[in-house]
């Protein structure tokens, strides 16, 4: 016979059960307040008075002041934040940061920090009205015609309304001015970003668009060059039983490296570990697919550029430039290439990563880089 339990522990022990699934509650819901992409987009939702609670995955609108403020989430982590000026088509249409780049800035200037105001603000980043004033945004509706005009170094958006000119400003392509983060916020976002962004299949090419090689059934695809042509964009394919493949073997080592490097195959299994240099000496270690890398470097609009450095002691050595012109940065790749992993597509290449270089510093960065390492093969034992 079994004695039974008081009832004041029977009691205490459903209580200790409902706090424990009050805590789990509180914690998933903790959870669930997403964090900041940067420190503006975290001020300009404290400014604004809107409630992280309330903000949830997708995109949400806000009535702030009369006007309309617009929030995105992805991942948990509010991406950016500021006036609805342009419609979901017209962004599709664009593809481009400038869009969001805008609404933020705007937004910004009708909420400044205490210690720069709106002036200082626009003097500093080079933002100029040409045609109408902060004022005249409070006009812009979204179904306004607009235009976007790039010169390789500054923007020119427009806004008009049957035909007539409402507004016009200028800005340059500095990556810190459209994306709204500094130095050490946008590289500290690369990780995530790489870990987090989908690899596509590279698609199928027009045959009319290769050239012969020395070598019969082997083909390229004329690319692009980059940096008085030490960099290129060529891709080399192979033609087996009437079908175009891209050349990834062993016997073709360099052409492979080629390939691996612009168009990896969303199958593979090469790993990049990756080294990146962060501002003020500091570096930091991860991993990735190699196809993320590339599908990270794209999805931000940049073109790829990869140069063949040296191929000794069964190594191919490589640098791989990430050129985005329309917010004025390159991204770096030092890479280390074992040749054993071009047949396997498996594997681990070493790099070291800088990234959000100014376009004018990246010549200096390379040479600089290529120098250091023949010295260090110079004095190898």
């Amino acid at each position: 016979m079994h004695a039974k339990k008081p009832k004041s522990m029977q009691k205490n022990r459903v209580i200790l059960w409902h706090a424990l699934a009050l805590f789990c509650l509180l914690s998933l819901h903790a959870l669930a307040i997403p964090t900041y992409r940067n420190g503006e987009v975290q001020r300009l939702i404290h400014v604004l008075n809107i409630d992280p609670k309330v903000l949830h995955e997708g995109e949400q609108l806000f009535d702030v002041d009369g006007r309309k403020i617009r929030v995105v989430v992805a991942r948990n982590v509010v991406q950016t934040v500021g006036f609805q000026l342009f419609t979901d088509e017209m962004k599709k249409v664009l593809h481009s940061p400038v869009p969001d780049f805008l609404e933020r800035y705007f937004l910004q200037m009708a909420y400044p920090q205490s210690d720069r105001p709106r002036e200082r603000m626009a003097r500093e980043d080079r933002f100029y009205f040409k045609k109408g004033s902060f004022e005249t945004v409070a006009t812009l509706r979204p179904d306004y015609a607009f235009s976007l005009d790039f010169d390789h170094k500054r923007y020119q958006a427009s806004w008009s309304s049957e035909d007539r000119e409402v507004l016009t400003v200028t800005f340059p392509a500095v990556h810190e001015l459209l994306s709204g983060e500094n130095k050490q916020e946008a590289e500290n976002n690369v990780e995530a970003d790489m870990k987090n962004v989908v690899a596509e299949d590279v698609g199928s090419v027009d045959e009319a668009e290769l050239r012969p090689t020395l070598q019969n059934d082997y083909l390229m695809k004329r690319g692009a060059t980059y940096m008085n042509k030490l960099f290129s964009s060529d891709m080399y394919y192979h033609r087996q039983n009437d079908s175009l493949k891209l050349v990834a073997d062993v016997s073709h080592p360099l052409e492979s490296v080629a390939n691996m490097m612009l168009a990896p195959d969303a199958q593979s299994a090469l790993t990049l570990k990756v080294q990146q240099v962060l501002y003020g000496y500091k570096r930091k270690n991860f991993e990735v697919p190699l196809k993320n890398w590339v599908a990270y470097c794209r999805s931000n609009g940049c073109e790829l550029y990869y140069g063949i450095e040296s191929f000794e002691n069964d190594e191919v050595k490589t640098t791989i430039i990430a050129v985005n012109e329309e917010q004025g940065y390159n991204h770096v790749l030092f890479l280390t290439i074992p040749v054993e992993v071009i047949d396997r597509q498996c594997g681990d290449m070493t790099g070291t990563l800088q990234a959000f270089i100014p376009m004018h510093n990246v010549k200096s960065l390379v040479a600089q880089y290529h120098k250091v390492e023949k010295r260090k093969r110079h004095y190898e034992p």
